[in-house]
Protein backbone atom coordinates (compact mmCIF):
# COMPACT_ATOMS: atom_id res chain seq x y z
CA UNK A 1 0.00 0.00 0.00
CA UNK A 2 1.07 3.25 -0.71
CA UNK A 3 1.98 5.88 1.68
CA UNK A 4 -0.40 8.84 1.49
CA UNK A 5 1.24 12.74 2.11
CA UNK A 6 -1.04 15.31 1.80
CA UNK A 7 1.04 18.26 1.22
CA UNK A 8 -0.21 22.28 0.51
CA UNK A 9 1.32 24.97 -1.60
CA UNK A 10 0.73 28.03 -2.99
CA UNK A 11 0.39 28.96 -6.71
CA UNK A 12 3.79 30.06 -7.43
CA UNK A 13 6.15 28.93 -10.23
CA UNK A 14 8.14 27.18 -7.33
CA UNK A 15 5.37 24.52 -6.36
CA UNK A 16 6.67 22.94 -9.58
CA UNK A 17 8.75 21.04 -7.82
CA UNK A 18 5.81 18.89 -5.63
CA UNK A 19 3.30 19.28 -8.59
CA UNK A 20 6.29 17.77 -10.91
CA UNK A 21 6.86 15.04 -8.51
CA UNK A 22 2.71 14.00 -9.09
CA UNK A 23 2.25 14.57 -12.70
CA UNK A 24 5.39 13.09 -13.85
CA UNK A 25 5.59 9.82 -11.22
CA UNK A 26 8.32 10.62 -8.82
CA UNK A 27 6.94 10.16 -5.80
CA UNK A 28 4.76 7.24 -7.24
CA UNK A 29 8.07 5.74 -7.89
CA UNK A 30 8.77 6.05 -4.12
CA UNK A 31 5.46 4.88 -2.69
CA UNK A 32 3.80 8.14 -2.16
CA UNK A 33 0.27 8.62 -2.91
CA UNK A 34 0.63 12.82 -3.18
CA UNK A 35 -2.27 14.67 -2.57
CA UNK A 36 -1.88 18.31 -3.28
CA UNK A 37 -3.75 20.91 -1.39
CA UNK A 38 -3.91 24.48 -2.85
CA UNK A 39 -3.99 27.02 -0.56
CA UNK A 40 -4.28 30.79 -1.17
CA UNK A 41 -1.66 32.34 1.62
CA UNK A 42 1.18 31.25 3.52
CA UNK A 43 -1.07 31.80 6.69
CA UNK A 44 -3.32 29.17 6.06
CA UNK A 45 -0.18 26.92 4.54
CA UNK A 46 1.53 27.32 8.29
CA UNK A 47 -1.82 27.08 10.01
CA UNK A 48 -3.06 23.73 8.46
CA UNK A 49 0.38 22.30 8.82
CA UNK A 50 1.02 23.35 12.39
CA UNK A 51 -2.31 21.83 13.30
CA UNK A 52 -1.88 18.67 10.88
CA UNK A 53 -4.40 19.02 8.28
CA UNK A 54 -1.42 18.70 6.20
CA UNK A 55 1.41 16.49 6.13
CA UNK A 56 3.95 18.17 4.73
CA UNK A 57 3.81 21.79 2.68
CA UNK A 58 5.52 24.07 0.35
CA UNK A 59 6.67 27.27 2.44
CA UNK A 60 8.62 30.53 2.72
CA UNK A 61 12.03 29.49 4.06
CA UNK A 62 11.17 32.07 7.11
CA UNK A 63 8.14 30.29 8.73
CA UNK A 64 9.77 27.61 10.31
CA UNK A 65 12.26 29.47 11.53
CA UNK A 66 9.42 32.32 13.09
CA UNK A 67 7.59 29.35 13.75
CA UNK A 68 10.07 27.64 16.19
CA UNK A 69 11.12 31.21 17.48
CA UNK A 70 6.86 31.36 18.62
CA UNK A 71 6.50 34.70 16.17
CA UNK A 72 3.46 35.41 14.22
CA UNK A 73 0.70 35.09 17.37
CA UNK A 74 0.40 31.37 17.85
CA UNK A 75 2.50 29.23 19.64
CA UNK A 76 5.59 27.47 19.33
CA UNK A 77 5.66 25.23 16.14
CA UNK A 78 7.86 22.80 15.32
CA UNK A 79 8.64 22.64 11.74
CA UNK A 80 11.98 21.19 10.56
CA UNK A 81 12.93 21.32 7.01
CA UNK A 82 14.34 18.73 5.28
CA UNK A 83 15.10 20.07 1.74
CA UNK A 84 14.64 23.07 -0.14
CA UNK A 85 12.47 23.72 -3.05
CA UNK A 86 15.10 25.52 -5.52
CA UNK A 87 15.43 29.38 -5.84
CA UNK A 88 14.94 32.21 -7.68
CA UNK A 89 11.95 33.78 -8.90
CA UNK A 90 10.85 36.94 -7.16
CA UNK A 91 11.25 40.44 -8.45
CA UNK A 92 9.95 43.91 -7.36
CA UNK A 93 7.33 45.70 -9.36
CA UNK A 94 6.04 49.01 -9.47
CA UNK A 95 2.73 50.39 -11.06
CA UNK A 96 3.50 51.96 -14.34
CA UNK A 97 3.00 55.59 -12.68
CA UNK A 98 5.63 55.28 -10.44
CA UNK A 99 7.79 53.73 -12.66
CA UNK A 100 7.40 56.44 -15.01
CA UNK A 101 8.23 58.84 -11.69
CA UNK A 102 11.06 56.93 -10.88
CA UNK A 103 12.72 57.24 -14.36
CA UNK A 104 11.97 61.26 -14.14
CA UNK A 105 13.12 61.44 -10.82
CA UNK A 106 16.50 59.50 -11.38
CA UNK A 107 17.15 58.89 -15.30
CA UNK A 108 20.62 57.05 -14.12
CA UNK A 109 19.36 54.94 -11.42
CA UNK A 110 17.21 53.77 -13.62
CA UNK A 111 19.41 52.59 -16.22
CA UNK A 112 21.03 49.93 -14.11
CA UNK A 113 22.26 48.05 -12.36
CA UNK A 114 18.57 47.43 -11.68
CA UNK A 115 19.54 46.36 -7.96
CA UNK A 116 20.13 50.12 -7.29
CA UNK A 117 17.28 51.05 -8.79
CA UNK A 118 15.89 52.13 -5.42
CA UNK A 119 18.10 55.47 -5.43
CA UNK A 120 15.71 56.38 -7.73
CA UNK A 121 12.57 55.61 -5.51
CA UNK A 122 14.34 57.30 -2.75
CA UNK A 123 14.13 60.66 -5.02
CA UNK A 124 10.50 60.43 -5.19
CA UNK A 125 9.80 59.81 -1.69
CA UNK A 126 11.89 62.45 -0.92
CA UNK A 127 9.51 64.97 -3.43
CA UNK A 128 6.50 63.51 -1.65
CA UNK A 129 7.70 64.76 1.58
CA UNK A 130 8.54 67.79 0.40
CA UNK A 131 5.18 68.21 -0.82
CA UNK A 132 3.08 66.55 2.18
CA UNK A 133 1.68 63.76 -0.02
CA UNK A 134 1.26 60.34 1.61
CA UNK A 135 3.73 57.62 1.85
CA UNK A 136 3.60 54.93 -0.78
CA UNK A 137 2.22 51.56 -0.24
CA UNK A 138 4.35 48.25 -0.96
CA UNK A 139 3.06 44.63 -0.40
CA UNK A 140 5.36 41.52 0.57
CA UNK A 141 3.68 37.71 0.73
CA UNK A 142 4.23 37.47 4.71
CA UNK A 143 6.23 39.44 7.26
CA UNK A 144 8.97 36.35 8.05
CA UNK A 145 9.29 35.91 3.71
CA UNK A 146 12.44 36.40 1.55
CA UNK A 147 10.48 38.78 -0.22
CA UNK A 148 10.32 40.73 2.70
CA UNK A 149 13.61 40.77 3.33
CA UNK A 150 14.74 41.48 -0.35
CA UNK A 151 12.18 44.37 -0.33
CA UNK A 152 13.91 45.69 2.72
CA UNK A 153 17.24 45.26 1.56
CA UNK A 154 17.17 46.47 -1.90
CA UNK A 155 15.10 50.25 0.04
CA UNK A 156 17.76 50.25 2.49
CA UNK A 157 20.82 50.02 0.16
CA UNK A 158 19.72 53.21 -1.57
CA UNK A 159 19.01 54.92 2.56
CA UNK A 160 15.08 54.34 2.27
CA UNK A 161 13.71 53.33 5.89
CA UNK A 162 11.29 50.72 4.71
CA UNK A 163 9.51 51.28 8.81
CA UNK A 164 9.52 54.93 8.19
CA UNK A 165 9.48 56.11 4.84
CA UNK A 166 7.16 53.70 3.17
CA UNK A 167 4.11 51.45 4.33
CA UNK A 168 4.55 48.07 3.28
CA UNK A 169 1.79 45.20 3.96
CA UNK A 170 1.37 41.82 3.55
CA UNK A 171 -0.89 40.54 0.62
CA UNK A 172 -1.48 36.68 -0.74
CA UNK A 173 0.57 36.23 -3.80
CA UNK A 174 -2.47 35.82 -5.94
CA UNK A 175 -4.08 38.55 -4.82
CA UNK A 176 -1.04 41.22 -5.61
CA UNK A 177 -1.57 41.77 -9.14
CA UNK A 178 -5.20 42.91 -8.71
CA UNK A 179 -3.80 45.02 -5.45
CA UNK A 180 -1.26 47.01 -8.10
CA UNK A 181 -3.92 47.44 -11.07
CA UNK A 182 -6.68 49.00 -8.27
CA UNK A 183 -4.03 51.50 -7.34
CA UNK A 184 -3.81 50.13 -3.32
CA UNK A 185 -0.20 49.62 -3.66
CA UNK A 186 2.15 51.07 -5.33
CA UNK A 187 4.63 48.39 -5.66
CA UNK A 188 4.76 44.59 -4.44
CA UNK A 189 7.94 41.57 -4.40
CA UNK A 190 6.08 38.36 -5.10
CA UNK A 191 7.18 35.47 -6.79
CA UNK A 192 6.61 34.38 -10.13
CA UNK A 193 4.07 34.73 -12.54
CA UNK A 194 2.36 37.09 -10.68
CA UNK A 195 5.20 40.03 -11.53
CA UNK A 196 4.68 38.53 -15.27
CA UNK A 197 1.36 38.93 -15.47
CA UNK A 198 1.25 43.11 -14.62
CA UNK A 199 4.07 43.54 -16.93
CA UNK A 200 1.96 41.64 -19.74
CA UNK A 201 -0.96 43.67 -18.51
CA UNK A 202 0.60 47.06 -18.76
CA UNK A 203 0.12 47.35 -15.16
CA UNK A 204 3.67 47.09 -13.49
CA UNK A 205 7.11 47.70 -14.58
CA UNK A 206 9.63 45.06 -13.14
CA UNK A 207 12.47 47.10 -11.23
CA UNK A 208 14.53 45.06 -10.02
CA UNK A 209 14.42 40.71 -9.87
CA UNK A 210 15.82 38.61 -6.89
CA UNK A 211 19.28 38.54 -8.97
CA UNK A 212 19.67 41.87 -9.04
CA UNK A 213 20.01 41.54 -4.66
CA UNK A 214 20.84 38.36 -3.75
CA UNK A 215 21.64 35.32 -6.22
CA UNK A 216 20.68 31.69 -5.09
CA UNK A 217 19.10 32.96 -1.99
CA UNK A 218 16.93 31.38 0.13
CA UNK A 219 13.15 30.90 -1.48
CA UNK A 220 11.06 28.35 -0.63
CA UNK A 221 11.28 24.78 1.39
CA UNK A 222 9.46 21.98 2.19
CA UNK A 223 8.38 21.82 5.49
CA UNK A 224 7.01 19.03 7.62
CA UNK A 225 6.33 18.61 11.57
CA UNK A 226 8.72 17.40 13.65
CA UNK A 227 7.16 14.36 15.28
CA UNK A 228 4.80 13.68 11.78
CA UNK A 229 9.13 13.15 11.07
CA UNK A 230 9.93 11.36 14.08
CA UNK A 231 6.65 9.24 13.31
CA UNK A 232 7.43 8.48 9.71
CA UNK A 233 11.72 8.41 9.28
CA UNK A 234 11.60 6.01 5.91
CA UNK A 235 8.61 8.50 4.33
CA UNK A 236 10.28 11.59 4.87
CA UNK A 237 13.43 9.95 3.19
CA UNK A 238 11.19 8.78 0.52
CA UNK A 239 9.54 12.03 -0.22
CA UNK A 240 12.68 14.01 -0.12
CA UNK A 241 13.89 11.28 -2.89
CA UNK A 242 10.97 11.77 -4.84
CA UNK A 243 11.34 15.93 -4.79
CA UNK A 244 14.67 16.36 -5.53
CA UNK A 245 14.18 13.86 -8.90
CA UNK A 246 10.98 16.23 -9.93
CA UNK A 247 13.34 19.25 -8.97
CA UNK A 248 16.27 17.32 -11.37
CA UNK A 249 13.54 17.05 -13.83
CA UNK A 250 12.19 20.47 -13.73
CA UNK A 251 15.60 22.09 -14.22
CA UNK A 252 16.27 20.41 -17.88
CA UNK A 253 15.60 23.19 -20.43
CA UNK A 254 14.30 20.65 -22.44
CA UNK A 255 11.51 19.98 -20.12
CA UNK A 256 10.59 23.91 -19.56
CA UNK A 257 7.59 24.47 -22.02
CA UNK A 258 6.32 21.20 -20.83
CA UNK A 259 6.28 22.10 -16.90
CA UNK A 260 4.33 25.58 -18.55
CA UNK A 261 1.50 23.42 -19.57
CA UNK A 262 1.91 21.49 -16.45
CA UNK A 263 1.70 24.53 -14.36
CA UNK A 264 -0.66 26.74 -16.54
CA UNK A 265 -3.79 23.96 -14.98
CA UNK A 266 -6.00 25.61 -12.98
CA UNK A 267 -5.47 22.95 -9.78
CA UNK A 268 -1.74 24.76 -10.02
CA UNK A 269 -0.59 27.51 -11.06
CA UNK A 270 -3.40 28.57 -13.07
CA UNK A 271 -1.91 30.90 -15.05
CA UNK A 272 -1.59 31.30 -19.14
CA UNK A 273 0.96 29.54 -20.34
CA UNK A 274 2.70 32.66 -21.95
CA UNK A 275 3.13 34.40 -18.64
CA UNK A 276 4.52 31.09 -17.05
CA UNK A 277 6.76 30.81 -20.46
CA UNK A 278 8.41 33.56 -20.19
CA UNK A 279 9.64 33.35 -16.37
CA UNK A 280 10.61 29.20 -16.92
CA UNK A 281 12.13 29.76 -20.19
CA UNK A 282 14.37 32.32 -18.69
CA UNK A 283 13.27 35.24 -20.81
CA UNK A 284 10.95 37.66 -18.69
CA UNK A 285 9.63 40.79 -19.94
CA UNK A 286 10.22 43.75 -17.33
CA UNK A 287 8.85 46.60 -19.37
CA UNK A 288 5.18 46.23 -20.93
CA UNK A 289 5.80 46.31 -25.03
CA UNK A 290 9.75 45.68 -24.13
CA UNK A 291 11.28 43.19 -25.46
CA UNK A 292 12.72 40.35 -23.23
CA UNK A 293 15.72 39.91 -21.02
CA UNK A 294 17.93 37.07 -21.03
CA UNK A 295 18.10 35.24 -17.78
CA UNK A 296 18.62 31.75 -17.76
CA UNK A 297 18.83 31.40 -14.43
CA UNK A 298 15.58 32.88 -13.40
CA UNK A 299 14.40 29.95 -11.90
CA UNK A 300 16.96 26.91 -10.45
CA UNK A 301 15.59 24.13 -8.90
CA UNK A 302 18.24 21.89 -8.68
CA UNK A 303 21.22 23.27 -10.21
CA UNK A 304 23.80 25.09 -7.09
CA UNK A 305 22.35 22.73 -5.02
CA UNK A 306 19.03 24.46 -5.14
CA UNK A 307 17.51 21.60 -2.72
CA UNK A 308 20.25 21.79 0.19
CA UNK A 309 19.15 23.02 3.43
CA UNK A 310 22.10 25.57 3.80
CA UNK A 311 22.47 26.20 7.80
CA UNK A 312 23.87 29.28 6.54
CA UNK A 313 21.26 30.57 4.52
CA UNK A 314 18.61 29.97 7.79
CA UNK A 315 20.68 32.14 9.83
CA UNK A 316 20.82 34.93 7.04
CA UNK A 317 16.73 34.89 7.45
CA UNK A 318 17.64 34.70 11.24
CA UNK A 319 19.39 38.01 10.65
CA UNK A 320 17.42 39.94 8.71
CA UNK A 321 14.66 39.13 11.42
CA UNK A 322 16.80 40.54 13.92
CA UNK A 323 17.93 43.53 11.71
CA UNK A 324 14.19 44.74 11.24
CA UNK A 325 13.11 44.46 15.05
CA UNK A 326 10.90 41.01 14.63
CA UNK A 327 13.15 39.41 17.28
CA UNK A 328 15.45 40.53 19.73
CA UNK A 329 19.02 40.59 18.78
CA UNK A 330 19.99 38.54 21.59
CA UNK A 331 18.29 35.37 20.20
CA UNK A 332 21.07 32.79 19.96
CA UNK A 333 20.47 31.46 16.87
CA UNK A 334 23.01 28.96 16.42
CA UNK A 335 20.68 27.22 19.07
CA UNK A 336 17.61 27.48 16.77
CA UNK A 337 18.77 26.69 13.15
CA UNK A 338 20.48 23.06 13.63
CA UNK A 339 17.12 22.57 14.66
CA UNK A 340 14.78 24.13 11.80
CA UNK A 341 17.28 23.41 9.41
CA UNK A 342 17.85 19.83 8.47
CA UNK A 343 20.63 18.90 6.52
CA UNK A 344 21.04 15.34 8.13
CA UNK A 345 17.95 14.07 6.53
CA UNK A 346 18.55 15.52 3.57
CA UNK A 347 22.26 13.76 3.02
CA UNK A 348 20.01 10.51 4.50
CA UNK A 349 17.47 10.59 1.77
CA UNK A 350 19.77 11.24 -0.90
CA UNK A 351 22.76 8.67 0.16
CA UNK A 352 23.56 6.55 -2.72
CA UNK A 353 21.79 8.70 -5.66
CA UNK A 354 24.10 10.90 -8.29
CA UNK A 355 22.97 13.68 -6.38
CA UNK A 356 25.76 16.75 -5.24
CA UNK A 357 25.74 16.93 -1.54
CA UNK A 358 27.91 19.55 -0.26
CA UNK A 359 30.61 18.44 1.89
CA UNK A 360 29.64 21.34 4.85
CA UNK A 361 25.95 22.54 5.86
CA UNK A 362 26.85 25.84 5.93
CA UNK A 363 29.00 28.55 3.43
CA UNK A 364 30.07 32.08 3.31
CA UNK A 365 27.13 33.43 1.66
CA UNK A 366 27.69 36.20 -0.97
CA UNK A 367 31.60 35.31 -1.45
CA UNK A 368 30.71 34.72 -4.99
CA UNK A 369 34.60 33.56 -6.23
CA UNK A 370 34.89 31.62 -3.07
CA UNK A 371 36.25 27.98 -4.08
CA UNK A 372 32.79 26.36 -3.33
CA UNK A 373 30.88 28.76 -6.09
CA UNK A 374 30.66 25.63 -8.22
CA UNK A 375 27.88 24.74 -5.44
CA UNK A 376 25.75 27.79 -5.33
CA UNK A 377 27.12 29.54 -9.10
CA UNK A 378 27.68 33.16 -8.42
CA UNK A 379 25.97 34.55 -5.52
CA UNK A 380 26.66 37.92 -4.56
CA UNK A 381 24.83 40.71 -2.60
CA UNK A 382 24.24 43.87 -4.59
CA UNK A 383 25.93 45.64 -2.14
CA UNK A 384 28.94 43.45 -2.34
CA UNK A 385 29.18 42.21 1.67
CA UNK A 386 29.20 39.16 2.68
CA UNK A 387 27.48 36.82 5.26
CA UNK A 388 30.27 35.14 6.97
CA UNK A 389 28.94 31.65 8.85
CA UNK A 390 30.52 29.01 8.29
CA UNK A 391 30.91 25.77 10.30
CA UNK A 392 29.66 27.49 13.49
CA UNK A 393 31.60 30.46 13.23
CA UNK A 394 29.59 34.27 12.43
Amino acid sequence: MANRVRLGFVPLVDCAIPVVARAMGFAARENIELELVRELSWAAIRDKLSFGVFDAAHMLAGIPIAGRLGLGGLPVQNIVVPMALGRGGNAITVSTPLYQRMLKADPYAMMGPRGLSARALRKVIDEDKAAGRPVLSFATVFPFSSHNYELRYWMAAAGIDPDQDVNIGVIAPPRMFDSLRNGWVDGYCVGEPWNQRAVFHGDGVIVALKDDIWPRSPEKVLGLREDWVQNNRDVVAALVRALVRAAEWADQPGNRLELAHILSEEANVGAPFEVLKASLCGRPVLRPGEPPVEMPDRHVFYRYTATFPWLSQGRWLGEQMKRWGQIPGDVNLDRVIPDVYRPDLYRMAVAGLDVLVPQNDSRIEGAADAPDRSLVGPDRFLDDSVFGYRDGLS
